[in-house]
């Protein structure tokens, strides 16, 4: 596979909860990552928005840029409207070499709002196939601009389980894809690597992390909030939880997916530290990427 390496910020600081890892540099990330040896990163908050002195502080830790979210509002707005928001996000992560988006609906999530996740909003056929459509026209815009584009599922959102993510992509046109994450997935009760084979033709982007079983048997159990969820540490990186990443991976080696492998996992960074759990989940998915238990 022609694949690449990428961290994701949010373990160091978290972009929805910024009580955790507020104090930590940018610059401790960013030598963390290198120092572990990841080809690249994504976006948080605390990387600068100016486009010159985003591609420089890059261009000092030599690492490239993997992409990031992005918060969408399609829901909401018109097509015309998100296509101006995202212009504007294109061309700074152009100007880095980045042409990659994790479009994520934020309209009317809960992922941060101190609501249980049964609170979830609900959309109807109708309003999935409403939506898709909106989407397709919005993935051709920046398919044009040069740009790929994967719809993030995220628990708390329009598109948290399995279902909702079948209907969307069966509504929505060949091109658009998806951001393909496999603790968002397993934690809203499916099988990541089932998901993956079904979806595969359709992914763009993909996020690994892992889930501690026991900690979701509970949040859902007390039908906690996202938020509440992470804090209790339901998340993990790769090789510290339950999901099968030696199958996901292996899967993976027999497809033709080229792109990024992005280790991500919203967690407390006082009570599991960043850079010892992303530099363990690191070895593991160069393990299993070569072929070794």
């Amino acid at each position: 596979m022609q694949v690449k390496l990428g961290i994701a910020p949010i373990a160091w600081s978290n972009d929805d909860l910024r009580e955790l890892g507020g104090e930590t540099p940018l610059e401790v990330f960013l030598s963390d990552a290198k120092k572990i040896g990841f080809d690249g990163v994504e976006l948080g908050y605390k990387f600068p928005y100016d486009k010159k002195e985003l591609k420089r502080i890059l261009k000092d830790y030599d690492l490239e840029l993997a992409g990031g979210w992005f918060s969408g509002n399609l829901l909401v707005q018109s097509v015309a409207q998100e296509q101006e928001s995202l212009l504007r996000e294109m061309e700074r992560r152009a100007y880095c070499d980045c042409y990659q988006l994790v479009y994520a609906e934020c309209s009317n999530t809960i992922q941060g709002k101190p609501l249980g996740l049964s609170k979830k909003p609900i959309l109807t056929q109708d309003e999935i196939k409403e939506y898709a459509e909106k989407y397709s026209s919005l993935n051709a815009f920046v398919s044009k601009q040069g740009f790929s584009m994967g719809f993030h599922h995220h628990m708390g959102a329009i598109f948290q389980y399995a279902n909702e993510v079948d209907l969307f992509l069966q509504y929505a046109s060949l091109g658009s894809g998806l951001t393909f994450d496999t603790g968002h997935f397993y934690f809203a009760g499916a099988n990541p690597l089932e998901e993956l084979k079904k979806h595969l033709h359709r992914v763009k982007h993909i996020h690994l992390k892992d889930v501690r079983e026991q900690v979701k048997q509970e949040m859902l159990q007390k039908d906690s909030s996202f938020l509440e969820s992470v804090i209790a540490g339901v998340y993990t990186t790769p090789g510290d939880g339950v999901i099968d990443f030696k199958g996901i991976l292996d899967f993976l080696k027999t497809t033709n997916y080229e792109g990024w492998l992005v280790i991500e996992a919203e967690q407390d960074p006082k009570k599991a530290d960043p850079y010892e759990y992303s530099k363990k989940a690191y070895a593991l998915v160069q393990d299993l990427l070569k072929g070794q238990p």
